[in-house]
């Protein structure tokens, strides 16, 4: 096994109401089978915090999972989950178990012959697309109008936007895209953690009289009481699941009474948890519209009836030797052996980072 880090820019300036970057950190790590097959799996951070995800897998994961049956993916998941247990249960250790699980996964796969979807038991159907990477807090009310226009005509089927300014100025910004639109294409909100209970309930209810399609993080993501609050209060679906990592956090959050989850397959602990967090939702007929890592979300999506959305951000796009297939708003699952993810030769080199 090896790891390396990649620093890449997002190509444009991103704000929302906790973070402002214009790069994201990736982290790769390899596993290579006794027959000489390679699988490769990877997570990221929203700009730092990489290297210590690359220690972590340097230091500690690697001694684990050497000499062991690649096959056995559960049973390696739970021993780097128990080995991580003094220091994890999310956060850096999820990212590290994420990586090499989506190895261990792209290796089953690749010595199946089949693609990812195929193993999960789905039928490679086209999913949904809506767009964020257009939906910035620091975008003027014009800006967006714009953006949310051209989202439209390229056949996108919802477009997000990023609140977290005044309760009048989200209004306006909102209602302006929402008016733009004319209900062709569903509008999202997205406070990124922003809200106290009190101001979240106020503002849910002005979003649910313009048709925001729904509210995404309004709070802090420990504040489940909030979201069960809200959820029971307001008449406009409730989206959360960025920044939560496990299933049995998951399990709160639905018995919560989230209407959306979206478990990020780099931050949950890879392929493996997040089939489980699908049945957690499928089981509790909660809808499921992962964040980021489209190219990979995408065939996880595809194999599960509940999934509903992938969120479109080109970032990683620049990273791989193939990009995915989008046409009419929808993205396809890769149909080749594999996760569908292989990392270009090129940009391994280019955005390769060293941290001291």
């Amino acid at each position: 096994m090896d790891s390396q880090l990649l620093k890449v820019p997002t190509d444009k300036h991103i704000s929302d109401s906790i973070h402002s970057t214009e790069s994201v950190e990736i982290i790769i790590c390899r596993i290579i089978t006794v027959d000489g097959i390679e699988g490769t799996g990877f997570t990221y951070t929203i700009g730092n915090g990489g290297a210590s995800i690359k220690a972590f897998l340097d230091c500690y994961v690697k001694k684990v999972i050497i000499g062991e049956d690649s096959g056995d993916i559960n049973g390696i998941w739970n021993k780097i989950w128990w080995m991580s247990q003094p220091v994890g249960r999310g956060g850096i250790t999820e990212h590290a178990i994420a990586a090499v699980d989506i190895a261990l996964w792209d290796i089953k796969c690749l010595e199946a012959g089949k693609p990812l979807f195929w193993m999960l038991g789905g039928n490679g159907r086209p999913v949904k697309l809506y767009e964020t990477n257009s939906g910035w807090l620091h975008y003027t009310q014009e800006e967006l109008v714009e953006s949310a226009k051209h989202v439209m005509k390229s056949g996108f089927y919802g477009f997000k936007i990023k609140v977290g300014k005044s309760i009048e100025e989200d209004m306006q910004r909102l209602k302006a895209v929402v008016d733009a639109v004319d209900g062709k294409i569903s509008v999202m909100a997205d406070a990124n953690q922003a809200w106290q209970y009190p101001e979240g309930l106020r503002r849910s209810r002005m979003m649910e009289n313009i048709g925001i399609a729904w509210i995404e993080e309004p709070f802090p993501a420990d504040d489940i009481g909030a979201y069960q609050k809200l959820s029971i209060n307001s008449g406009i679906p409730v989206a959360a699941g960025e920044t939560i990592f496990t299933k049995y956090e998951f399990m709160r959050y639905i018995g919560a009474g989230i209407s959306i989850a979206q478990p990020d397959v780099c931050r949950t602990g890879g392929i493996t948890e997040w089939i489980q967090i699908s049945s957690l939702c499928m089981a509790n007929n909660v809808n499921i519209a992962p964040h980021f890592i489209m190219q990979l979300h995408a065939p996880l999506v595809s194999s599960i009836p509940e999934g509903i959305y992938v969120e479109y951000i080109p970032w990683m796009e620049k990273l791989f030797s193939e990009k995915p297939k989008i046409e009419s708003g929808m993205i396809y699952p890769s149909m080749k052996p594999g996760t569908g993810v292989k990392f270009s030769r090129k940009a391994l080199e280019e955005y390769n980072a060293e941290y001291i």
